[in-house]
């Protein structure tokens, strides 16, 4: 997804409709700013089931495998207390 889509699925709900993320391991959390970050993304290298589609740029030469995509990717961090 990109930021333009994001705002378009966004603009479909009320403005003071409340933005949060899954909790940890139950129920939910507020999305504040803070949690709002830019990052570099390798695209497509996750493996395992317990990893993500996407993973941290650094990790496909670190783990000795093909070069892949770079891009960058805005992130929507889940805090645990």
């Amino acid at each position: 997804m990109t930021v333009s889509q994001l705002i378009e699925v966004l603009q479909t709900h009320p403005g003071d409709l409340r933005v949060v993320v899954n909790g940890y391991e139950d129920g939910f959390e507020d999305l504040s700013a803070k949690q709002i970050s830019f990052v570099r993304i390798a695209l497509n290298t996750g493996v395992e089931d317990c990893e993500g589609q996407h993973g941290y740029d650094w990790e496909p030469a670190a783990r000795g495998r093909e070069p892949a995509t770079i891009v960058d990717a805005l992130v929507l961090n889940r805090v645990s207390h």
